[in-house]
């Protein structure tokens, strides 16, 4: 496997030899894939790459921004962790289909593709359906919240009818509500939030425990903002990886009947033939059949007869098959069970305890189908602790401290606006039914595969926390990023510009590139005077002057409709049904 390394990055590597460490010492094979930064873009193939100029360069930054209109580096290195987990997974994909007589060549992924694909519901809003989403029209930011005792929180609700006793209850009028509710409830699809000035006001006068109890009363999931020594000192909380058992939980596979030989076929995705069953809504359950779908397995989609939630998302459902059933009655439930028989993944996000309601749990389904890989995507999967509150993107993230690694510490630790859970679930999602499907491609049975958006988010940050505990932080403090003014985007005479200079040899490229000693002070004096040159000129000037002198850097992207017009992007991209443009696969094999 060829590896590229990210510095004090999480190296592309690491999620790999998870991947195999699941099935105890048997590894997946001498696999030799590829992981690049920028892929099949259409750069000069020597151009160097860096975790925050694919964040630039993709949207990310921009996105990431909104809620100050002003772009924002994320202190999470999301499209490298993200590149690891698919280039794991296209790992996974391969030794499934030579298992299955279909070998396929080696997985080819790139950094650039992983950020591209975390936004792949935002450039649909971006490039296709416009005002169909509402954007922001309130004065105020949204959440989190502060008490009147100090704590930030999230809040969380679905339903318009809890959100508008909650806020009753803390002295707010129903003028105000019906707007914060149609702003509030479209930040998944936006990125950004505002509200009303009154309901920040509203949540200052009470402490937090006050505030818990109004919350209950009201069916609105509450959770503080909590930091890494929380996290750390809670037991369990560190698994960054999903949960397999097989039908007899003994970990080895149950028995059940062989599947017949399949015909050896010539190069093409590794999961053709493989058959899935998808009955899952909103964000990180289509995200992780859609990667399903980009392997080549046969998606076929489960909806609910009114259909599914926020059409930003249904570019997540592209390539499926679809059929629409009411999992509410007898006559639903066992249309479904007879899709599932001739299934070999029945993947579903079903809220806790539903699936035993509807007798549609692995205990179920398993006695029926002997080699079934059932997968389930959850909020809070073995969490007990967190299984009251409703499991959706930005509590996790606020749960898993995850704002503590993507802001500096003179910076309020916040979620992102991005739904970083529900992108990360996805991908672990994906790895669940993966693992379930090599497992039972060498060992027979049927399997189950939990996986939950905290298993994402923790998945996302484990090199943070294992640094943490492991003494070895570099370039942050107690996980939170240590940086200069060099690590945020430069302002220069036309936009905005971002560069590597973590090293000493880039440092020093870039110094004289500017006319600058780069032992002529210290190394901040050094830095801002750089900052200062850099703002003199234009970004796309710098960028090709740095990329000359092998440096990586990258012009900031300020408009994500912009990033598929790219004529060295465009290829990556690919129109969707729905309306606008959506990110290409982003595995090649061969």
């Amino acid at each position: 496997m060829s590896l590229l390394r990210t510095g004090p990055q999480l190296a592309i590597d690491t999620r790999a030899r998870r991947l195999q460490g699941f099935d105890g010492p048997e590894a997946l094979g001498n696999l030799e894939s590829r992981t690049t930064w920028f892929g099949p873009a259409d750069f000069t193939p020597d151009r160097p790459g860096s975790e925050v100029a694919v964040q630039a360069i993709s949207g990310l930054i921009e996105v990431n921004g909104r809620d100050q209109a002003m772009p924002r580096r994320l202190g999470l290195e999301v499209a490298s962790v993200a590149a690891g987990l698919l280039a794991a997974q296209g790992d996974m994909a391969v030794a499934i289909a030579a298992r299955r007589g279909r070998p396929v060549g080696p997985a080819h992924t790139s950094v650039l593709q992983a950020g591209l694909l975390l936004l792949s519901h935002y450039f649909v809003v971006a490039t296709g359906l416009g005002d169909a989403v509402p954007g922001p029209a309130l004065p105020a930011p949204g959440p989190p919240f502060r008490s009147a005792d100090g704590s930030w929180f999230e809040i969380e609700t679905l339903d318009a009818e809890p959100w508008k006793e909650f806020w009753t209850r803390l002295g707010m009028g129903d003028a105000d509500l019906g707007r914060a509710w149609t702003v509030f409830r479209w930040r998944y699809e936006r990125a950004t939030c505002s509200l009303v000035p009154g309901l920040h006001e509203a949540t200052a006068r009470l402490p937090l425990a006050e505030l818990r109890r109004i919350a209950a009363a009201s069916d609105v999931s509450l959770t503080p903002l909590r930091g890494y020594s929380d996290v750390l000192a809670e037991p369990g909380l560190g698994a960054a990886h999903p949960s397999m058992r097989s039908v007899d939980d003994g970990g080895g596979g149950a028995v059940g009947r062989d599947r017949p030989p399949v015909a050896p076929v010539g190069p093409g995705l590794p999961l053709a033939g493989v058959r899935v069953v998808e009955a899952t809504s909103r964000i990180q359950g289509p995200f992780a059949g859609m990667l399903l779908r980009m392997l080549g397995a046969e998606v076929t989609r489960v909806q609910p007869p009114e259909g599914d939630y926020g059409r930003a998302a249904l570019c997540l459902h592209r390539g499926k098959e679809s059929v629409r059933l009411d999992l509410s009655s007898g006559a639903g439930r066992a249309e479904l069970v007879n899709l599932v028989a001739d299934a070999d993944v029945f993947l579903h996000n079903w809220r806790p305890g539903k699936a035993a309601e509807w007798g549609l749990d692995f205990a179920d389904l398993a006695p029926r189908h002997p080699r079934l890989v059932y997968a389930t995507t959850s909020g809070w999967g073995d969490m007990p602790e967190a299984r009251h509150l409703v499991g959706t993107d930005f509590l996790v993230q606020a749960y898993a401290g995850a704002g503590n690694a993507l802001h500096p510490p003179n910076e309020p630790a916040f979620p992102s606006r991005l739904i970083l859970g529900d992108l990360f679930g996805g991908l672990v999602g994906a790895e669940a039914a993966l693992t379930g499907l090599y497992r039972r491609e060498r060992s027979g049975g049927a399997w189950e595969a939990r996986s939950s958006l905290l298993v994402g988010a923790m998945a996302l940050q484990a090199h943070v926390l294992e640094n943490i505990v492991g003494r070895k932080e570099i370039g942050r403090q107690q996980g939170r990023p240590v940086w200069g003014v060099l690590d945020r985007p430069v302002v220069t005479r036309d936009g905005m510009l971002v560069l590597s200079v973590d090293d000493d040899e880039s440092f020093r490229r870039a110094c004289e590139l500017c006319g600058l000693d780069p032992a002529g002070g210290t190394r901040a004096a050094t830095e801002a005077r750089l900052a200062a040159r850099l703002g003199e000129g234009t970004a796309a000037g710098w960028e090709t002057l740095l990329l000359d002198a092998g440096v990586a850097a990258a012009v900031v992207c300020q408009d994500l409709a912009a990033v598929p017009a790219d004529p060295h992007l465009s290829k990556l991209f690919e129109p969707v049904g729905i309306g606008g443009l959506a990110p290409r696969s982003p595995w090649s094999f061969g």
